[in-house]
């Protein structure tokens, strides 16, 4: 809860907080057995989603060099999945994200409080936040229960959970020189290092079609999702929603529901002739690959399983 409630840190605040926790889990572990909550009991939803048609599909690469991926930023700064990307990393081996186990041994047996987004997406008026126990969260949404959807989205889950941390490395491609951000995205200040967000959430949860303001690498850890990306050049035909009513500018999120018939009710029937000519393409990302997405590019995410992802941003 300090880490989450706390807000911008200030001079060693960080650094005091994730001591105390980890000393409190050190405590925690000499506990006799009776008094510690059984860790095997929460399982992932084994469930997949049926398997979507791809008809018009990135291009795959086998594990690129550093240099390799520069020369194709100079010349296609285009979307692009690097297979083979994450053999080394021990989240997908030796310390596996794929086991709640091992990840309720990390959170103090899951006692640590995560922020997580209640709905389907952030775009449908049911959607809210609240602060739960970490094994409240799997349990309740990560387990198949049929019931609302959970998901722990774009949140910094490595300052909660810093062991979690070494269990991934920050692909080379991050220390890449992107082309400048297009015309549709502000420009950013310089990043001294990427910015890492975990997503971890159940079988049909949803990020809606919207873009960044950096490049992003999206690292598959466990599971699966469906992803499609429209260029810069298509902004005008997928309807950005601009200022709502609260006063929230949601100008980086389209009106479109991508998978809907017709792009969804909240299009007119001129907006829906022009939202079926936009041009795009699309994959399914899966363990152990990464998928590249220029700063710009509008993209829609879906879960076809329990998945965890990472993503890391960098300008």
């Amino acid at each position: 809860m300090a880490l989450i409630m706390a807000g911008a840190p200030g001079k060693g605040r960080k650094e005091v907080v994730e001591k105390l926790l980890d000393e409190f889990d050190a405590a925690s572990s000499l506990l006799p057995p009776k008094k510690r909550q059984r860790l095997e009991e929460v399982r992932f939803d084994t469930i997949v989603a049926p398997l979507v048609e791809i008809q018009y599909p990135i291009p795959r690469h086998d594990n690129l060099s550093l240099g390799e991926f520069q020369r194709r930023l100079n010349t296609a700064n285009t979307p692009i999945v690097i297979t083979d990307a994450l053999s080394h990393w021990p989240a997908l081996s030796t310390r596996p994200w794929s086991s709640p186990s091992y990840l309720l041994s990390l959170t103090n047996g899951g006692k640590r409080l995560v922020p997580v987004e209640v709905g389907r997406a952030y775009t449908d008026p049911s959607w809210g936040q609240k602060i739960i126990s970490f094994r409240e969260f799997l349990c309740t949404y990560m387990c198949g229960s049929g019931g609302e959807t959970g998901y722990l989205a774009q949140h910094n889950l490595f300052s909660q959970i810093p062991a979690l941390r070494n269990d991934i490395i920050i692909p080379d491609y991050c220390y890449s020189i992107p082309p400048p951000p297009p015309f549709n995205v502000v420009s950013t200040p310089p990043l001294e290092e990427p910015l890492i967000n975990a997503w971890l959430g159940p079988r049909g949860t949803v990020s809606p079609l919207h873009t960044d303001p950096y490049a992003n690498i999206l690292a598959q850890v466990v599971g699966s999702k469906y992803i499609r990306l429209y260029a810069p050049e298509e902004t005008k035909s997928v309807f950005p929603r601009g200022m709502e009513d609260a006063g929230v500018d949601m100008g980086n999120t389209s009106r479109v529901e991508v998978e809907q018939e017709g792009g969804g009710e909240g299009l007119s029937e001129e907006e829906r002739r022009v939202w079926k000519k936009a041009t795009y393409v699309e994959t399914v990302l899966r363990e152990g690959e990464v998928l590249f997405i220029p700063a710009g590019w509008w993209h829609y995410v879906r879960s076809l399983e329990a998945s965890f992802s990472v993503s890391f941003w960098w300008n």
